[in-house]
């Protein structure tokens, strides 16, 4: 089976026009069809599998290495797999995969459920997976088809069992696993309906409403789980549609359209493969240090963690989409800004902790990523090589997207010629400013203004000096003044973005995270916010507002914390916000104004706490002193 990337013109709204129309090649393939019936099948049946479950005990209880804390039914994908059949059968997509494949999945299926059911070892788990991968390759399907078979086989096992194994570890919040399968089969089956693989649009339509209608049941707080009958299940259909898509035209950007569309799932499994190694645990092993549980500790709900991490699933699936309308090297660019953004957050995620923290003198993880690290980059500068491999693959991607924004989506063939010759030129320049303008010695995460304004010199200068690069070695009209302005701004917000991204987060997930004690903080000056950005850095407490005797000051935020009234409204602010204590900073306020908030705090019943930094004069060691001094210097150099 082969074929090619329709044309972005009608041709795709003829096709999409027989879609509709439900006849294409004598048997009806309505993507609408197959989805709807998909969806009404999982609404229905979810139910009756519910109740059955209950009735027999097929109960999924809390356990330490698990999410959840109430028993939940279990057996979801029961309904999940009738939906999908119906929604299959129903839009007349049966005939899309021969039976190998379609044998392959009901093996899938039937392993989870004996799995939910009966608790089956890994090794059998992982040899269903193996013989259906064999079924998928005896019917023709493989990954990088075009490639050689000694290549093309292995990846295709690496392929389907990995994928299947992804969604199935990403269930481990209520209708996390559902959202982003809805929303993967939504990007295929548009991919799909636009390269003219009509019946590869039903089945990913079906996977797509047969999720959403179990998330009904299965969101937050979950009434139902898939189990692994449905997650391993969506795993395997979601890979081999994933297949169909990849015969582009384009070897490289159409294997790496799966890749892209999968992405979420594919980043999880590689953190925690990569995390549990490192730090010393079974990988394969249940635990709460996947990518979702870590959100959820910095601060996110559980909700809110679900639908960040769809979010990005479907930022992912449109930069997959951007083949369809653009070039090949436009795509590879937004994978290579997608690649560094995945591994900075990764980074970022490590450090939140996950498990008991190692005994005194056991590594911690974090510190065997950076003994890892310099051990690949040779010394203490690991950091710098990073952050300048990174830049690298910033302005390379930044160019490219900006003539690409330039001209429309697709620039003129003299254009790309123009791109592919300049770029290396390009990068040489801009990081070599970079490093002058010593954007490589810093720590990132204390970025503060003067690495802004560093940062935004430097980039002018190499703007400035990739503009006369380009203007001598290939003369004045090939210059395009504006896409050079575009990639300048660009690449000064992404790389600054590389510098300011743990920064950033850090600050988003304090202002997130609801434990510990909350406390209120007086005033909204310079102050006040050193205090804010002290606490942020503590697990112990969450600022929940600000107080300022400034009426015009109410209602406005300060750094995402809003001020929520003056202390005369303490007693009501307390009661609504369940507050515990309140900061008030020594400097700027009088101790008129700290004795009267103390008892107002008192009246109200919450503790009061001042806040203070000062320096204090250190004490000279009492072997240094001449006899007789020691008394002296003491009562001259508090320690308290």
């Amino acid at each position: 089976m082969s074929f090619s990337l329709l044309p972005f013109d009608g041709s795709l709204l003829n096709v999409w026009g027989s879609v509709l129309s439900g006849s294409v090649r004598g048997y009806s393939l309505a993507p609408w069809i197959g989805g709807s019936l998909a969806l009404l099948t999982s609404l229905l049946i979810t139910p009756l599998v519910l109740r059955v479950a209950r009735h027999r005990g097929w109960i999924a209880h809390p356990q330490t290495d698990r999410w959840h804390d109430q028993p939940v039914a279990l057996l979801g994908g029961i309904a999940i797999f009738l939906a999908v059949a119906t929604g299959i059968l129903g839009g007349g997509a049966l005939p899309t995969y021969t039976w190998p494949v379609w044998l392959g999945a009901c093996l899938i299926f039937g392993v989870g459920l004996a799995d939910d059911l009966w608790d089956v070892r890994p090794e059998v788990k992982l040899l269903a997976q193996v013989s259906a991968t064999a079924l998928l390759l005896y019917a023709g399907h493989a990954f990088w088809r075009g490639g050689p078979f000694w290549v093309s086989i292995p990846l295709t096992f690496l392929w389907i069992i990995g994928v299947t194994n992804a969604v199935n570890l990403i269930d481990g919040l209520d209708g996390l696993a559902a959202s982003l399968t809805a929303v993967t089969g939504t990007a295929l089956a548009v991919i799909g309906g636009v390269i003219g693989q009509l019946g590869l649009t039903v089945v990913a339509a079906t996977l797509t409403g047969a999720s959403l209608g179990f998330l009904v049941y299965n969101a937050k707080p979950a009434r139902i789980f898939m189990g692994d009958c449905g997650s391993l299940f969506l795993g395997y259909m979601l890979a081999v549609v994933a297949l169909g898509v990849q015969s582009t035209g384009e070897p490289i950007t159409g294997t790496l359209v799966p890749v892209v569309v999968l992405a979420v799932p594919i980043f999880d499994t590689t953190f925690v493969t990569v995390t549990r190694i490192l730090g010393g645990r079974r990988v394969t092993k249940g635990g709460n240090d996947h990518t979702h549980h870590r959100l959820v500790r910095l601060g996110l709900s559980e909700r809110g963690a679900v639908i960040g991490l769809s979010g990005i699933s479907a930022v992912f699936a449109l930069a997959a989409l951007s083949l369809l309308w653009s070039t090949a090297q436009l795509f590879l660019a937004l994978i290579l800004l997608g690649g560094v953004a995945s591994i900075l957050f990764g980074l970022y995620l490590v450090g939140s902790r996950s498990y008991d923290p190692p005994a005194p003198h056991t590594p911690s993880l974090t510190e065997k990523i950076g003994a890892l690290m310099r051990a690949i980059a040779g010394g203490i500068y690991w950091k710098s090589l990073g952050g300048m491999v990174a830049d690298l693959l910033v302005v390379v991607a930044s160019f490219i997207v900006a003539v690409h924004l330039r001209f429309g989506g697709t620039p003129p063939a003299a254009q790309i010629d123009l791109t592919v010759q300049a770029l290396p030129w390009i990068v040489v320049l801009k990081i070599g400013v970079f490093y002058l303008f010593g954007l490589y010695h810093g720590v990132w995460r204390h970025a503060g203004t003067p690495e802004v304004v560093r940062l935004v010199k430097a980039s002018t200068l190499a703007s400035a000096g990739t503009l006369g690069g380009v203007f001598v070695l290939y003369g004045p009209e090939t210059v395009s003044l504006s896409a050079l302005i575009l990639d300048w701004i660009i690449a000064t917000g992404l790389v600054g973005a590389t510098r300011f991204g743990f920064r950033a987060l850090r600050q988003y997930f304090a202002v997130q995270r609801g434990g510990g004690r909350h406390v209120l903080i007086y005033g909204s000056t310079d102050p006040s916010l050193l205090v804010l950005r002290h606490l942020r850095h503590r697990m112990d407490r969450t600022v929940v507002g600000l107080l300022d005797d400034d009426p015009s000051q109410h209602a406005l935020q300060v750094q995402g914390v809003e001020v929520l009234g003056s202390t005369e409204d303490l007693s009501h602010l307390a009661a609504t916000y369940d507050v515990d204590e309140v900061i008030v900073p020594i400097r700027n306020t009088s101790e008129a104004q700290r004795t009267q908030i103390a008892r107002t705090c008192a009246d109200a019943g919450l503790a009061c706490q001042h806040f203070a930094f000062r320096l204090e004069p250190a004490v000279e060691p009492q072997s240094a002193l001449p006899p007789g001094d020691g008394a002296r210097n003491a009562s001259r150099y508090p320690t308290s």
